[in-house]
């Protein structure tokens, strides 16, 4: 689950005026995800009508079982990692990140379910270097790739990503149909 625009392609700074920007993770406190949960939801929520997945009145109910499902012990379902993004010079929160590890096969898998840099934040490095350490931190964990999935309508995050070396490993693709099936669901 992840925003529309998010996350947008976080260039290095070619300036002076923004220094290259320095992250750590910080696991979130109940409190922290409380406020990452209510916040997630109501983006989630946007995303599937913008998407044309829900409607309008039904995509705050989507959205709360969707999280309810892929999180039902909150921060502490079994795999599921929750951080809050802290630039490190001025211990300034500028956005967060959820991951997973789960075994598969005899290996860990790590996968990336999200980095949500803040409005603000955006456009020093921040996603770059969250993505850095997560690299990090899989190989720490002993696995030999991460994996994300991004829409194709946002093309920053694809050229991020790219940037950074990931490649499309798969695709799920659809068709919006000219009208809806007489008598069917609408």
């Amino acid at each position: 689950m992840s925003a529309r625009d998010e996350p947008r392609p976080d260039r290095e700074p070619t300036d002076a005026s923004h220094p290259v920007a320095r992250v750590r993770l910080e696991p979130m406190s109940e409190e922290d995800y409380a406020k990452s949960v209510k916040r997630s939801i109501s983006r989630y929520a946007a995303e599937l009508v913008q998407r044309g997945l829900s409607t309008k009145e039904g995509s705050l109910e989507v959205s709360r079982q969707d999280f309810e499902r892929f999180l039902p012990q909150g921060l502490k379902t079994p795999g599921h990692h929750l951080c809050n993004l802290l630039e490190i010079t001025r211990n300034v929160r500028v956005g967060e990140t959820w991951y997973t590890v789960q075994g598969r096969g005899g290996k860990p898998h790590f996968w990336i379910d999200w980095i949500w840099i803040d409005a603000k934040h955006r456009r020093h490095g921040y996603a770059s270097q969250t993505l850095r350490l997560l690299e990090e931190r899989a190989r720490q964990l002993g696995a030999d790739r991460t994996g994300l999935s991004v829409w194709m309508d946002n093309p920053g995050a694809v050229a991020l990503y790219s940037k950074l070396g990931y490649v499309a490993t798969n695709m799920r693709m659809t068709k919006l149909l000219d009208r809806a099936v007489e008598g069917g669901p609408r």
